[in-house]
C-alpha cells in the first residue's frame, strides 16, 4: 500500500525551534514533512514531526496536520492497533487515522466496522 502522494510541506523555522526545544525531544526535527497516511486517505494530511519522551513507556507524538486551508501542530494519541505475528506490528499513526494501519515499514488494511447488511438491504 503506497503512502499519500501529496507534495512535501516545509516546517517553519518557528515550528522547528518549538519542536526541537520540547523537553525529552526524541530526535532532531526534519525541515520537510511527507504525509504518512495511505494514499487516497480522507481528511487532512499528517506527518509525525516530533516524539517527546516523558517517562517509561510514555511518549507524546506531535503531528503536523495540513490541508484545505488548515495547518497545525498537535499532539495525538497513538492508534494502538497491534498484531502478534513473526514480527510484532504496532500501528504508529494517530488514533483517528483513515485507511490502513502502518508501523512505518508495513501496512495492514483496516477491517470494516460496518454492521452486516440486513436482508431487506440486499433485496
Amino acid at each position: 500500500m503506497p503512502y499519500c502522494t501529496t507534495p512535501e510541506v516545509a516546517l517553519t523555522p518557528a515550528e522547528i525551534e518549538r519542536l526541537n526545544g520540547l523537553p525529552g525531544a526524541a530526535h532532531e526535527v526534519k525541515p520537510v514533512m511527507e504525509c504518512e497516511l495511505e494514499d487516497q486517505h480522507a481528511g487532512l494530511h499528517m506527518a509525525l514531526a516530533q516524539a517527546q519522551d516523558r517517562a517509561h513507556d510514555d511518549v507524546t507524538n506531535w503531528w503536523l496536520t495540513w490541508g484545505d486551508g488548515v495547518r497545525r501542530v498537535t499532539h495525538e494519541p497513538t492508534c494502538r492497533f497491534e498484531v502478534e505475528t513473526d514480527a510484532a506490528f504496532y500501528c504508529l499513526l494517530p488514533v483517528e487515522h483513515d485507511r490502513a494501519h502502518s508501523d512505518g515499514e508495513r501496512w495492514i488494511a483496516r477491517v470494516s466496522s460496518a454492521p452486516p447488511a440486513r436482508r431487506s438491504d440486499r433485496d
